[in-house]
């Protein structure tokens, strides 16, 4: 699937090793956020400056390598059960997690968020709602990729739009390092799916992006489906 993805990638490399710049400041949207459509109530924004973080042992996407894990607001879907006609009495029992993870994988640095819930959570009144999915295809990701996170939002030289499979994939550049943006799709479930992960990742050794980097940086990322808090469930062995 990657190899498709980067079939026009050139062959030249700088040899020589170069940083990616430390970027700590988080820039006003490049659309302003009540002007996009969501279909989730609350602010989906990645805003890692007011994120809490939080233990990875207890993030909802975690690394392979160390890294820092944040949390962002727990979501729910704006209209549950209206478009899909899957009314309930469990209306408002739909939580859906925000989780981010930065991590560095050697020569690539990450930052990757999900937003994910659990289709087997039993909380107090009964299983989720039949109509809690987490949505995807209701923005353009050409207008979004360069708003995902503090990693994009400095980014230049956005290009080259791809989709293969469930992954969308788009090309920029942060400094002297080749990057990537793309948005992961989990299993299907209901309208649709179970977890959506968006994530962004650099070269910091000068050297281009190869096809290999995104397989490498999506075995390293776990998406965890289990939702604790709250679960009268046990969690899977």
């Amino acid at each position: 699937m990657t190899v498709a993805l980067w079939a026009a990638e050139g062959s030249a490399a700088d040899q020589s090793s170069v940083g990616l710049p430390e970027v700590n400041v988080t820039a006003p949207p490049i659309t302003p956020q009540y002007k996009k459509w969501s279909p989730y109530l609350g602010n989906m924004r990645v805003e890692e400056n007011k994120w809490p973080t939080i233990p990875c042992t207890g993030s909802r996407i975690a690394a392979a390598a160390a890294g820092t894990c944040k949390t962002g607001p727990q979501m729910s879907p704006a209209a549950l059960g209206t478009p899909q006609g899957a009314s309930s009495v469990q209306i408002s029992n739909c939580s859906i997690a925000h989780d981010l993870v930065m991590t560095d994988l050697g020569n690539i640095r990450v930052e990757a968020d999900v937003q994910t819930f659990d289709p087997d959570y039993v909380s107090g009144i009964g299983f989720q709602h039949r109509a809690c999915f987490v949505e995807t295809g209701y923005s353009d990701l050409r207008q979004d990729f360069p708003d995902m996170n503090q990693m994009t939002r400095s980014g230049l030289n956005w290009r080259d739009f791809t989709e293969a499979g469930d992954v969308s994939i788009m090309k920029f550049a942060l400094g002297p390092s080749d990057c990537r943006a793309f948005e992961k799709r989990g299993p299907r479930w209901g309208g649709g799916y179970v977890w959506v992960m968006h994530a962004s990742f650099c070269r910091v050794d000068g050297r281009p992006v190869d096809p290999a980097d995104l397989d490498r940086v999506l075995a390293a990322l776990q998406v965890r489906q289990y939702e604790a808090r709250g679960n009268l469930r046990s969690a899977p062995p």
